[in-house]
């Protein structure tokens, strides 16, 4: 059962990165960010996370009744942390914005100093679930959803160049991509 539900978590995960690599050079479109809601991008993307999340909750959560957690307030800290700033960054950007309706940009705030903060964010969030249960089906899991948002914004970047043109620039020049490189 453990196995199985990692499986299906990484194979969520690993769907969303492979489809994102590979979308217009197979000329489906851009598959990262969602053309539009409604698209079997938008759709799709909402689904493989989904296939991603859940069972990697599932498991965790049987995991935890087994084996008990690891670093539990180290780990907890950083989960509250990083869960609880991504979402707060996502809804300053817009839950819309932050799946592909590019209507305004936003360079105050955390995207002053990152124009990726969700994802730094999340890497905390996701470092703290690894102190917790550092099991080998949770962390594969865990590692697989880190490394996609290493290469998130590369698809993105382009995008968000032709929806803001020389303001997105400017934006680029002067604040990382991630944090401090």
């Amino acid at each position: 059962m453990n196995f199985a539900l990692s499986a299906i978590s990484v194979l969520g995960f690993l769907a969303i990165f492979v489809l994102s690599l590979g979308d217009e050079r197979f000329g489906w479109g851009r598959y990262w960010p969602p053309e539009a809601p409604g698209t079997w991008q938008h759709f799709s993307f909402r689904v493989l996370f989904r296939v991603g999340l859940y069972p990697l909750i599932a498991l965790s959560a049987i995991l935890a009744r087994d084996d008990g957690f690891w670093m539990p307030v180290l780990g907890a800290v950083l989960i509250l942390i990083g869960f609880g700033a991504a979402f707060a960054f996502t809804r300053k950007l817009g839950w819309r914005q932050a799946f592909g309706a590019a209507t305004w940009l936003i360079t105050s705030g955390p995207y002053a100093y990152s124009r990726n903060p969700v994802y730094v964010a999340t890497w905390v969030g996701l470092l703290g679930w690894a102190l917790c249960l550092p099991h080998p089906l949770v962390v594969l899991a865990l590692m697989l959803w880190a490394v996609m948002y290493v290469f998130a914004p590369f698809p993105e970047e382009p995008w968000l160049e032709d929806q803001f043109g020389s303001e997105y620039a400017a934006y680029k020049e002067t604040t990382p991509r991630f944090i401090g490189f």
